[in-house]
């Protein structure tokens, strides 16, 4: 192996979007001895509020533990293992110490806010992954009925009250952030397959990694506002956002009654 620094990777983008999809997917067929993955969804808090599931906004910040997600990513950063949570959706519940992560030549992270201040500086690249809105919907619903339990109903209350002002808020805004912005509607495979030989030939030594971000970051420049897409953002970080846009400010509708 010609280099021994791991790279750090970020991807974000919408709930159902395909960020755990496209990290997983970029492992197997770049080799799992070469990538890490972390998953924000990791970080999600066993201390519920008192109240029903149903009220509780899981797509707000506050219910994730940031502090020890960038301490995590840190160490990775500087080689060296960590023992990361797992969360288990079903029961809303973290073990803490669950699961042993190392540090191989690339690490992954994908999550929500990955890329929002302050840990978006960890990362080497950082990807955006632009999906629309029905696809995005379609996604989670999927995910959701398969892997969590929740009926259609619950998954389209939820993501009317919950998921998508706070995509708006929290996770659009960070799309500024980002190295490159992938339209992850169509280009699916196309951006995977660059994803699995940048790394390929980053950890044979085929290219220096930073002469790919220094290229890059070149030719890039900050999003900043954008009204037409009902994102203002006076700050990416996301303890700010969080503060300013507390979880009670997101009352929605009404749960659905049968």
């Amino acid at each position: 192996m010609s280099n021994s620094k791991p790279v750090l990777i970020g991807i974000a983008g919408g709930s159902g979007c395909g960020k755990t999809f496209l990290a997983s997917e970029v492992r197997r067929q770049a080799g799992e001895d070469k990538i890490s993955l972390l998953s924000m969804d990791q970080y999600f808090r066993s201390d519920v509020p008192r109240g029903k599931p149903e009220d509780i906004n899981f797509d707000h910040p506050k219910h994730l533990d940031f502090h020890r997600m960038i301490k995590d990513i840190e160490t990775l950063k500087s080689g060296e293992s960590v023992t990361a949570p797992t969360y288990d959706f079903q029961r809303m519940v973290q073990t803490p110490d669950a699961l042993v992560i190392e540090p191989a030549p690339a690490v992954i992270v994908e999550g929500l806010f990955v890329l929002a201040e302050p840990a978006v500086r960890l990362f080497d690249l950082t990807c955006f992954l632009h999906v629309d809105a029905d696809e995005r919907l379609l996604g989670r619903i999927l995910r959701d009925v398969n892997e969590r339990g929740s009926s259609i109903e619950q998954i389209i209350d939820r993501y009317q009250r919950f998921v998508r002002p706070s995509y708006q808020v929290f996770v659009a805004p960070t799309a500024q952030n980002a190295d490159v912005v992938v339209d992850f509607t169509f280009r699916r495979a196309f951006f995977g397959q660059l994803l699995v030989h940048v790394i390929r030939d980053y950890v044979t030594g085929g290219f220096g990694f930073d002469d790919l971000v220094r290229s890059v970051r070149s030719e890039n420049f900050q999003l900043g506002v954008r009204p037409e897409s009902g994102s203002m953002p006076f700050t990416t970080d996301i303890f700010k956002l969080a503060k300013a846009f507390p979880e009670e400010t997101f009352p929605g509708l009404r749960p659905l009654r049968h």
